[in-house]
């Protein structure tokens, strides 16, 4: 109940009334990506590590639901544009694959490459795709990657919904007002998957900027017993 109780606390902290700063809790750490190829890095180090790690994203990108006889791999439909780090750097473009509808497998031997949706988070290959609220919901992983999408930024003060941004026909015809709070609970669910450790990427630079307000320098080290098997982002990026 503890635990549950910190992870609700984290996701209302970040997201509802006044976001004010994160704390900590002993045993569970917090940070922050400054890009997706830093999230999509560390979320493969933890999988190696013999940890289940996972991540999820807003529904903001397309999702191609069917793929052609004998194919091995999934459609990249999410795309996200990551600027040049330093001047005179090169801009790159990260490139992921939504949770399988159906399972793929190899044609050949069989071999599972990326399960089916609903065992995205617990079944082999399930960290190289990108979950949503729909696969990730009621499930839970250690170590939980997550992407907030352009259908929601900080602004001005306050959160604002942009329901024109969302892939998902059941709520794009939304207003901003009345999207809001579907966003705001999506986002809550996403925070709370991973009992050990969240890390956060968000593709707006004023949400980005607000994140690393409420998430101060010294909680981004491991607090964890977790620390002396899983480095963090900053150290994976030292390293690659």
């Amino acid at each position: 109940m503890q635990r549950l109780s910190r992870l609700h606390r984290l996701g209302r902290c970040l997201l509802y009334g006044t976001p004010t700063p994160w704390t900590g809790h002993t045993g569970y750490h917090l940070g922050l990506a400054e890009d997706p190829f830093q999230l999509q890095g560390w979320i493969e180090h933890a999988t190696a590590q013999g940890h289940t790690a996972r991540t999820a994203a807003g529904f903001c990108w397309p999702w191609t639901r069917t793929r052609s006889r004998g194919a091995t791999t999934l459609p990249l439909d999410i795309t996200i544009d990551v600027p040049a780090a330093r001047p005179g750097g090169a801009a790159r473009t990260w490139r992921a694959a939504w949770n399988a509808a159906t399972a793929l497998t190899d044609p050949g031997d069989g071999r599972p490459l990326a399960p089916h949706s609903q065992l995205w988070a617990s079944h082999t290959g399930g960290h190289q795709q990108i979950g949503c609220i729909y696969t990730a919901q009621g499930v839970e992983y250690h170590h939980a990657g997550v992407i907030i999408g352009p259908d929601l930024t900080w602004k001005d003060g306050h959160w604002t919904a942009h329901p024109q941004n969302s892939r998902d026909e059941a709520l794009r015809h939304l207003t901003p007002d009345r999207y809001l709070p579907y966003a705001l609970n999506t986002y809550r669910v996403l925070l709370t998957r991973g009992t050990h450790t969240t890390h956060i990427h968000t593709t707006d630079t004023n949400t980005h900027h607000l994140l690393q307000q409420l998430i101060p320098e010294a909680l981004k080290t491991h607090r964890s017993v977790e620390r002396r098997h899983l480095p963090d982002v900053t150290q994976i990026t030292q390293r690659s």
